[in-house]
């Protein structure tokens, strides 16, 4: 750097800049940006292991209950127009049961779990059955209650002798337990079987 600026000024030693014209009388170099430390990555939040789906979970437990008791309530009342979707009920109760429960809790089901939450829903369906048959057979005992189911047969135009047999057969505990099985196995894997078509279909939306 000289004494005299290209202005003609005479420059303080070391001046880095003309104190008359402003000029830069040498280059400035830029310091060094500190490099910027990275913020510490929060520790992950801990994993909720999958619950297992069963009697012990009370979520399932919930959820299967109310889906069996809409079910059966809409088995019953459509079954009297098309005798096709009770069942077909049924089966939308564990596939209701799979949905809900994926909503619930954010949990991607196998079609194995989604049977067996389905199933659980089957249960109480046959539960509810068994205890409105109770019911049934316990009001068949009584003369003035045949006697009005025999009144609402007729106002049907249904053959009398239909329901003698229908009686005869209610009226026979051994009737009864027989068909107990069979009322398992029904209402109880149409359920599994929707409740493993909705794990298998909700699991493909993903």
């Amino acid at each position: 750097m000289g004494e005299h600026c290209t202005c003609g000024a005479v420059l303080v030693e070391d001046a880095l800049f003309c104190h008359k014209c402003g000029k830069p009388q040498r280059d400035i170099l830029p310091e060094e940006p500190e490099p910027i430390r990275a913020a510490p990555e929060p520790p992950p939040l801990p994993v909720q292991p999958a619950r297992a789906i069963g009697f012990h979970n009370a979520l399932a437990v919930r959820i299967a209950l109310v889906a069996g008791i809409l079910s059966i309530v809409l088995s019953a009342l459509t079954g009297q127009v098309a005798a096709a979707l009770g069942p077909l009920w049924l089966i939308a109760g564990g596939f209701w049961a799979v949905f809900v429960y994926r909503r619930r809790t954010g949990q991607r089901l196998t079609p194995m779990n989604g049977a067996h939450l389905g199933w659980i829903c089957g249960v109480f369906n046959f539960v509810i059955v068994a205890i409105m048959m109770a019911i049934l057979v316990m009001a068949l005992s009584n003369s003035a209650a045949v006697e009005t189911v025999r009144d609402q047969w007729r106002q049907h135009g249904r053959p009398e002798a239909d329901l003698n047999q229908l009686l005869t057969a209610i009226r026979n505990p051994l009737n009864v337990l027989a068909a107990m099985p069979l009322f398992f196995l029904l209402f109880t894997v149409l359920p599994a079987f929707g409740g493993a078509i909705g794990a298998k279909l909700l699991d493909r939306r993903n």
